[in-house]
């Protein structure tokens, strides 16, 4: 199911997980490069995540580079750098910048009611 949402649905997903309180001091950003879709510039600031397809004047802490289908490897939060090579993904720059994103996000709820009576 996560493979078949498009690179803007990952990363609202990702960005409802950041737990802003946690995240508050963080100022991360972080390019993915999607052969496919194209590049996205994903921000992290006061505890909001947001993305843009804008061209930045500036470097991003660390570049992505990957297929699609390797996306969602970053909603589910892949654990090491071997797991990252192993899904095509190719890391550049500040990778400490990706793991501290990771560690801002809280797990998914399981028990979440879409639909409530």
């Amino acid at each position: 199911m996560l493979a078949s949402l498009s690179p803007t649905q990952l990363f609202g997903a990702i960005a409802v997980r950041v737990n802003g309180p946690r995240a508050w001091n963080e100022h991360i950003e972080i390019d993915i490069d999607l052969a496919e879709d194209g590049r996205y510039r994903l921000r992290l600031v006061n505890g909001v995540l947001t993305y843009t397809t804008a061209k930045q004047a500036h470097a991003a802490d660390v570049s992505l580079r990957m297929p699609r289908l390797a996306l969602p490897a970053l909603l589910v939060g892949a654990g090491s750098m071997s797991e990252l090579a192993d899904l095509g993904i190719r890391v550049d720059g500040d990778a400490d910048a990706l793991w501290r994103l990771m560690s801002v996000l809280d797990a998914p709820d399981p028990d979440f009611a879409i639909v409530t009576p």
